[in-house]
């Protein structure tokens, strides 16, 4: 059986591979990508922050592997970080706009 840990981690490895080679293609919904002056640099901005919940998924999975009883409990950071990464980079999109504010 695959731990769930592990299904999550390479999830967000193949996100994270795809906004550092997305290039000028929007990723994200929640963003008026025709704002952004520089949209490659943005996905780049946006791929080094989805690093934190891959390695906050990659520990997970290494602590789900030495106990298992923890490996339901270790679900719950995963979801968080991302939660914390997505308004980390919601916050910071204002820099990459072109009004320059």
């Amino acid at each position: 059986m695959i731990p769930i840990n592990l299904i999550l981690l390479l999830v967000l490895v193949l996100c994270t591979l795809a906004f550092r080679f997305a290039g000028h293609r929007p990723l994200l919904s929640t963003i008026d990508y025709r704002s952004i002056k520089d949209i490659p640099r943005f996905n780049r901005y946006v791929a080094v922050r989805m690093l934190f919940p891959t390695g906050v998924a990659a520990c997970c999975v290494v602590l789900a592997a030495i106990y298992p009883s923890l490996s339901l409990t270790l679900i719950f950071p995963v979801p968080l970080s991302i939660l914390g990464t997505v308004l980390w980079i919601g916050m910071h999109t204002e820099s990459f706009s072109d009004c320059g504010t």
